[in-house]
């Protein structure tokens, strides 16, 4: 063995022997002078043993200090030559690290005349700071009293016991703080050594709970036989990891343990380190979760909406329940794994595509309406909504579905008894409200009919033809009424006949312009119109009605030679119509109901302006049909303008149209236009 290797106890045992081997030299070699006899074979063994001794030996003079001999390990140790140190004093080579030492070790001798294994640090040199353990005593050398002293290099030791200090502190301090809760018990007994504070917080138990009593003694185990268990495991592994154990607290409540543990021996004894994570509380959460999912499985299956778990990626069914089966009419075995589009379920199979668009934009779909089909073929329109979960590790659309098949059956059939009241209302409306319109011109005609019968020979040719044209002008006043009762009339059912097709909005603007210059050439009339415009698919019949209704207005209400004009410019995707005029205008108390159905205006009662309160209300029912807005800005005395807009793409209400064969005439059903409230 190595003296970086030796124990402390070996290196005492080695010093003692040294000094024993010196005090019998030294006896030797005064008996040797005293019989006045040459040096013997004994004196040159034991002075062979000091030189050779693995120990540092050094013998110096009390009187002035003085090397008076040193041996091999002491130089080879030392750094010095035996030459150097003969004959040269300790201090002369600052062999003490301090005089603090020195002195100490002057005093042990002065006080008892020796001493044995104290520790000494000192200075070789090389300047390498050694720590030492010395034995000396005082002998007397031809007359001289000497210190002779024994020394063993235990820096290395020293060196190892710090080291092993700091690892047991260090080891103390984790196995102390570890979040763990550790227990040291013995094998046999199970009777605890040492617990760390986590394992008291866990327990409840104090340490002095613990120490020196068994877990059998605590009742701690719940299930005494699983300590056996653990035990026999350990016996053919070495080590049990992450079994779930019951163990109870102080107070007598029962935890559920991640279990670890391994045999050391400690003393010589078998002992058993064991750790344990206490896990109730996530026991009790997974019970929660599977008594949750047991409950939400059986509301899932249970449920009377359609609900279906689909693969995001291809539509893939990975899950259903018994509604979605009992609607569209398939096994669980023709519908599993397969594939929505597979199975024709989309009507239109683009419409599953649009739903994930929107899906991924909104994060989800609520209530929108989409056609399947069912394994008999039948289309059923569903009230469809989804979200997108995770299921088994993919990205899949959790769908829940409502049939709203009889319910649309049943909307369109009271939308149609509910038109059919309206009509009734309507008609009772119309008849009560233009009565007195129907008799003005109807009174007229048959007055000045009866006065050409009657007094016919009476009459000049100037007063028959003047009686003829007011005859002839209101009955033009009762078919323009007429056609405009029957267009509230469709207006107001539902059932107005539109008619698209592409249309040059400059063009119809220029062909208007010059019918109404021949209607009134009293005023004059203005365009501003672009070089250039898109076509738009518009009923263009309509679309003039509309115009001419609201050129006629602007006639009706401004004095002639006054300036009526048409613009008409693109403003992002609408274009924008506007007519203006310089007549009376509309006042500000008259404009929120300047559309609603048979609204005279005070205007026309002051002008004299015939009319029936219909126009405008037309106008309005005829631009919503096709996706546009009217509206109107006027100031009493100043003018009005009247705007209305028509979309670029101009669609009609896509809601409830159905298309005729010719797929040219559409025929807008939807619920009867009410009149603002006045």
């Amino acid at each position: 063995m190595k003296d970086s290797q030796k124990t402390r106890q070996q290196l005492i045992a080695e010093l003692n022997e040294s000094r024993r081997q010196l005090e019998a030299l030294a006896a030797a070699d005064t008996e040797r002078k005293k019989s006045g006899s040459e040096p013997g074979q004994s004196e040159d063994k034991f002075y062979k043993a000091f030189l050779s001794s693995p120990d540092m030996i050094i013998i110096t003079s009390i009187k002035d200090g003085k090397y008076i001999e040193v041996n091999d390990s002491f130089t080879s140790i030392s750094g010095y030559g035996r030459e150097e140190l003969i004959g040269h004093t300790v201090d002369e080579f600052r062999l003490f690290v301090n005089h603090g030492e020195q002195d100490r070790m002057t005093r042990l001798l002065q006080e008892s005349g020796s001493f044995k294994n104290e520790e000494f640090t000192f200075r070789i040199k090389s300047g390498e700071i050694r720590q030492w353990l010395c034995s000396a005593e005082i002998i007397n050398i031809d007359g001289d009293t000497c210190m002779i002293a024994v020394a063993a290099d235990i820096t290395e030791q020293k060196k190892m016991e710090q080291a092993l200090i700091e690892s047991e502190n260090k080891f103390a301090k984790a196995f102390r703080s570890s979040p763990q809760a550790i227990a040291i018990t013995t094998l046999k007994e199970g009777r605890f050594v040492e617990v760390n504070d986590s394992y008291t917080r866990l327990t409840g138990f104090t340490r002095e709970d613990l120490i020196d009593h068994t877990a059998q003694e605590l009742n701690t185990w719940v299930n005494p036989a699983d300590r056996q268990r653990i035990i026999n495991v350990l016996r053919q592994k070495s080590h049990v990891d992450n079994e779930e154990l019951e163990f109870r607290t102080k107070p007598g409540s029962v935890q559920i343990m991640l279990f670890s543990a391994e045999i050391i021996n400690i003393g010589g004894e078998e002992c058993l380190i064991a750790s344990s994570t206490d896990i109730t509380e996530r026991k009790q959460m997974e019970s929660a979760l599977r008594e949750s999912e047991e409950k939400y499985a059986k509301a899932f299956r249970a449920s009377p909406e359609i609900i279906s778990i689909s693969r995001l990626s291809d539509g893939v069914f990975k899950e259903f329940n018994e509604s979605f089966l009992r609607v569209f009419g398939y096994t669980r075995g023709e519908v599993i794994n397969r594939k929505s589009l597979e199975l024709s379920i989309w009507v239109t199979p683009s419409d599953r595509k649009k739903m994930l668009k929107k899906l991924k934009e909104e994060g989800r779909v609520s209530n929108e309406e989409y056609l399947f089909r069912n394994k008999a073929g039948e289309i059923r329109t569903m009230l469809f909504s989804a979200e997108e979960i995770e299921y088994d590790g993919e990205p899949c659309v959790l769908a829940v579905t409502n049939d709203i098949t009889d319910y649309k059956r049943m909307e369109v059939q009271a939308l149609e008894a509910e038109n059919l009241r309206q009509v009734d209302r309507l008609r009772t409306e119309l008849l009560a409200n233009v009565s007195h319109e129907l008799r003005t011109p109807l009174a007229s005609i048959k007055g000045f009919a009866t006065m050409l019968m009657d007094y016919d020979k009476r009459l000049t040719s100037l007063e028959k033809r003047e009686y003829l044209e007011t005859i002839d002008k209101n009955a033009d006043r009762l078919v323009e009424l007429i056609e405009q009762l029957l267009e509230m009339s469709r207006l107001g059912v539902g059932m107005l006949s539109i008619k698209k097709a592409p249309a040059d909005i400059i063009i119809l603007c220029q062909t208007i312009l010059a019918e109404a210059r021949v209607r009134a050439p009293e005023h004059i009339f203005t365009s501003n119109l672009p070089q250039k415009l898109p076509k738009i698919n518009i009923d263009d019949r309509r679309i003039r009605q509309v115009l001419d209704n609201v050129i006629d207005n602007a006639v009706k209400y401004s004095n002639p030679g006054t300036e009526i004009a048409l613009s008409v410019r693109k403003t992002g995707n609408e274009i924008l119509f506007t007519v203006t005029d310089h007549g009376i205008g509309i006042s500000k108390k008259d404009l929120p109901r300047i559309f609603s159905r048979m609204f005279h205006s005070p205007r026309g009662q002051k002008s004299g302006v015939p009319g029936a309160g219909l126009g405008l209300s037309i106008c309005k029912g005829l631009i919503e049909v096709h996706g546009g807005k009217i509206w109107i800005e006027s100031e009493e005395g100043v003018g009005t303008r009247c705007f209305f807009t028509l979309p670029m793409e101009s669609q009609l209400v896509k809601k409830n149209i159905d298309e005729t064969e010719e797929n040219t005439i559409l025929v807008v059903k939807k619920k009867p236009i009410s009149a603002p409230r006045e």
